[in-house]
């Protein structure tokens, strides 16, 4: 009996760890390693249409500022490297123009379009599919965004321990963004939670959750 009941419960645990295992794979698309989850399809698509073509619509805020700053021509462009903003990104922009928490984030309508457009141009760099490896073998590498202002890679993890040959830690990337005095209130940096993805026209980085599409931008009711 007791054999019976024990192979019951390591037959559930079997299946609860499938499930989890299956939900897992779902989920973290956009947790790092999204190259390996690319089909050939999305790798032919220009960002905005991979931007758009996600199906947990985690880019939604993204695509509607890029709608309302007509910007799709340039978020299309040939050979940029494009910091994407989860829609939590672009939230805690919204949220920054209320004074209250408790108010509902400010419509993307009411913030000017010329600011939009402006942050916009902080997360993209022209010219260059810069990777995670590159990144990595840079080390740490000044960069112009498209906009004119300063950005700084940097490529980290990846320690190995005196004497071995064994990482001990998964390479990331940090993104920097240079504080212009009168413009912004800090100098923002922020780190991402998948690299590498593949367009027809970029290599896309999506910000972590925890991230700001303020960039460290001044606002009104700035906290």
């Amino acid at each position: 009996m007791r054999k019976h009941i024990l192979k019951k419960r390591t037959a559930l645990l079997a299946a609860c760890a499938a499930l989890v295992l299956a939900a897992c794979g779902k989920d973290d698309y956009f947790i790092d390693g999204g190259l390996s989850r690319q089909s050939a399809e999305e790798m032919k698509m220009p960002v905005y249409d991979f931007l758009a073509s996600r199906s947990n619509h985690m880019f939604d805020s993204l695509i509607k500022i890029i709608d309302l700053t007509d910007a799709k021509n340039i978020v299309n462009q040939q050979d940029i490297t494009f910091f994407a903003a989860p829609n939590s990104a672009v939230q805690r922009l919204q949220m920054n123009y209320n004074p209250d928490d408790r108010q509902t984030p400010r419509p993307l309508a009411m913030i000017g379009k010329d600011t939009l457009l402006n942050l916009l141009g902080r997360f993209i760099i022209k010219g260059n599919r810069i990777t995670l490896e590159e990144a990595v073998r840079d080390r740490e590498k000044f960069h112009k965004s498209l906009n004119g202002d300063s950005l700084y890679l940097f490529g980290r993890g990846g320690g190995i321990n005196a004497g071995s040959s064994i990482q001990t830690s998964a390479y990331y990337l940090e993104y920097m963004h240079l504080k212009i005095p009168g413009v912004d209130s800090v100098q923002y940096s922020t780190s991402f939670q998948t690299h590498n993805l593949i367009t027809a026209n970029a290599i896309v980085h999506v910000l972590r959750y925890e991230a700001s599409y303020a960039a460290g931008l001044k606002q009104r009711y700035f906290r």
